[in-house]
């Protein structure tokens, strides 16, 4: 198991992503160079670990970490990559499988499950997405088909058991929540109770499933549905193995495209300046441009209150709990402390923020949140 914050950054490649992000949403940071000892200085601050050079082109659209957290699994552009996070010089490979249409998911800590096209070579009739799976271990690759009529594969994560993933899937316009014997391929809808849902994630251990619908996520019991908690804002949720976190995904407060700082950059007084600045110039602008992004933001809930908190020290999105360290979590880096960087993928310590919000104590980076939320 990867000893936690002591994977060091590698160099990401240059590949172009064109789904990385409108004008608006990445002008912030193109106006100024990319300062490594800047972000490494906010990342220890706040006790975070970053997988890649934080000034590389690191245009990330999925990750994952194997189940024992020694292998880290990477969408860069239209490739797929693999790093060895235990060894010394981090080597990375490529996925011997064809391009990815969708996210990746280990159902063991040497399997691996990748959604891909159709076979260019088949006949008509197989011309079908597939699952790819590859074991890093024996290197082999094998596939399944899925049903013609899939469209946006997304949520792709193991089930109970490691012959099994669930995923959601586009069929006709409605997004619906299935899962595929890796085995034979076949298809099954395991939660006939469950209408269109927008995001969902699955967690094995608690037999919970946690469901995004427009701007709210629901906590399920998977036998019959009931209905645990609901959380409003929030599009995607993730739920700790042991049952009593839950992280939510959301979009944050504003933030002006033109002045973004951290929190020690400035003095109070020149930070007051600079937002004025700011203030004017966005004045002159057309009414059409784009003036503010809102964020990728977290929040966590402890289950047992129902209590929720806000982390304003950190923005990102696509978290997922690093289950070999307890109360570890990894998710796609936006920024810090209100200021955009490049795209990097974090890992760090969510304990002390747990405990102290548990205690009523404060931790810096973390405030209570009291939005739409209630338990049905």
């Amino acid at each position: 198991m990867i000893a936690p914050l002591t994977l060091l950054a590698i160099a990401a490649c240059s590949t172009a992503d064109p789904t990385a992000g409108t004008l608006s949403q990445n002008v912030g940071q193109a106006f100024e160079p990319c300062s490594e000892a800047e972000i490494r200085y906010l990342a220890t601050k706040h006790n975070f670990m970053t997988a890649f050079r934080p000034c590389g082109n690191n245009h990330f659209g999925d990750f994952s970490w194997s189940l024992d957290g020694r292998q880290l699994y990477f969408q860069l552009g239209m490739g797929h990559h693999i790093m060895d996070a235990e060894a010394p010089t981090k080597d990375t490979r490529v996925v011997p499988t064809p391009s990815p249409i969708g996210p990746a998911a280990w159902v063991s800590s040497t399997r691996l499950v990748v959604p891909v096209g159709p076979d260019a070579d088949a006949a008509a009739e197989a011309n079908v997405p597939r699952l790819a799976l590859y074991d890093t271990e024996q290197a082999s690759v094998f596939t399944v088909n899925l049903p013609a009529a899939w469209t946006e594969i997304l949520d792709l994560q193991r089930a109970d058991d490691s012959a099994h993933v669930l995923l959601s899937a586009l069929v006709e316009g409605t997004r619906k929540v299935y899962s595929v014997d890796l085995t034979d391929g076949t298809v099954g809808q395991p939660f006939e109770w469950l209408s269109a849902v927008d995001t969902f994630s699955y967690t094995p251990s608690q037999k919970l499933l946690v469901v995004g619908a427009g701007n709210t996520v629901t906590v399920h019991e998977t036998e019959q549905g009931q209905a645990k908690a609901s959380f409003t804002p929030a599009l995607r949720g993730t739920l700790h193995p042991e049952g009593r976190w839950l992280m939510l995904e959301h979009e944050g407060d504003p933030i002006s495209i033109f002045y973004q700082r951290a929190w020690d950059e400035l003095s109070e007084q020149a930070r007051e300046r600079e937002l004025r600045r700011a203030q004017r110039f966005e004045e002159r602008l057309p009414d059409s441009f784009e003036t503010e992004v809102r964020p990728p933001t977290l929040s966590f809930v402890d289950m047992t209150t129902s209590k929720r908190f806000r982390i304003d020290s950190v923005y990102g999105s696509d978290f997922e709990w690093y289950e070999p360290t307890p109360f570890y979590g990894s998710f796609r880096l936006w920024g810090f402390e209100g200021k955009q960087f490049k795209r990097n993928v974090l890992l760090g310590n969510f304990t002390d923020r747990m405990t102290a919000a548990a205690a009523g104590a404060t931790f810096i980076g973390v405030e209570p949140f009291e939005p739409e939320a209630a338990a049905p």
